[in-house]
């Protein structure tokens, strides 16, 4: 992010401070503990998510939930002040709650978590990064689009970053596809994984929190998969490939193009390396990203297995808060 680049703001945190990143969308819901902790953390602060409203922003606060700081822009000077008077305010505070176990944070269990809002990555689900970028046509080719070569107008997001999400794709559906490629013909990818890909992840998020498209605003989307003879190592390569042409019904927003890759299975284990990038024209704006480039514009999306060992690559789809629709995305 814009904000985080900044080796001093990278260093205060490291250095003064304990990080943890949560969505607010859970918090603010969720009946348990850690919900009614957070909740009572922002009510100090200015977002007080009346009628169920966003609470989202950057939070300092002690370990007993004194909230020291608050701030919600991407201004990088701010932030740095902001940060900087909460350890000013935590100097002030008496020694007794400033010290090294002052207090005790009982452990969660899941038992004691509300399940409503718990999204966890299950042994037969497989994390995929997914990476979106902005791009510029050269020539036959592309270049990554770089808005800072001629200087931003504003702080606002202008969609230079590299998003990341991640997608979830269940064991049962790899084998489906493994099944099929068995005649050697191009097989269609299971329809709920097809569309869990493109209303959920085709999507201009660069700039913020996107729209996911809704069915039927899917006009084309054909991914299909094909196998090759395996190779000389002993695996299975499906090359998969397909057209998609998503589009509102008021033709505002939109994003046609296609999609290649290739499943591999490694000779002796079931553990797929999925390799996918989407490239088309993308156009116009969502609620919450506004600022969209004039008319029609590269987008990329690349797809790639993630290690599923690592922490930050447990993090569940942002389209998963409705579970079902995530996992039936063709209904």
């Amino acid at each position: 992010m814009f904000v985080f680049s900044r080796p001093d703001i990278r260093r205060i945190l490291r250095e003064r401070f304990i990080v943890a990143a949560a969505d607010d969308w859970y918090q603010r819901r969720r009946d348990d503990d850690v919900g009614r902790f957070f909740r009572a953390v922002a009510d100090q602060g200015p977002r007080k998510g009346r009628n169920g409203s966003t609470r989202q922003g950057r939070y300092v606060f002690t370990a007993s939930g004194k909230l020291l700081g608050y701030n919600n822009n991407r201004d990088p000077d701010r932030i740095m002040k902001m940060l900087e008077e909460s350890l000013e305010l935590f100097k002030d505070l008496p020694v007794d709650e400033r010290r090294a176990g002052a207090t005790k944070v009982p452990q969660s269990t899941p038992s004691a978590q509300d399940s409503r809002y718990r999204r966890v990555l299950q042994p037969d689900t497989i994390p995929v990064k997914a990476f979106t970028r902005a791009l510029v046509k050269n020539g036959e080719g592309y270049d990554l689009w770089d808005p800072l070569k001629t200087g931003p107008k504003n702080l606002r997001q202008t969609g230079l970053n590299i998003a990341v999400d991640h997608l979830w794709i269940r064991q049962s559906e790899v084998e489906e596809i493994l099944q099929l490629s068995k005649t050697l013909k191009a097989s269609a990818l299971p329809r709920d994984l097809s569309m869990r890909i493109a209303r959920y992840h085709l999507v201009d998020n660069t700039r913020g929190e996107p729209p996911h498209w809704r069915p039927d605003e899917v006009r084309v989307l054909d991914l299909r998969s094909i196998a090759s003879i395996p190779n000389a190592s002993g695996e299975q390569v499906l090359r998969i490939h397909g057209p998609f042409h998503f589009e509102t019904k008021d033709k505002q927003r939109g994003y046609r193009g296609e999609i290649n890759g290739t499943l591999t299975i490694e000779k002796g284990t079931n553990q797929p390396l999925l390799h996918m990038v989407a490239v088309g024209n993308h156009w116009g704006n969502g609620p919450y990203t506004p600022g969209a480039r004039p008319g029609t514009t590269p987008l990329a999306v690349v797809f790639a297995v993630a290690d599923r060992s690592q922490t930050m690559d447990q993090i569940p789809p942002q389209g998963i808060r409705w579970e079902n629709g995530y996992w039936n995305a063709a209904n």
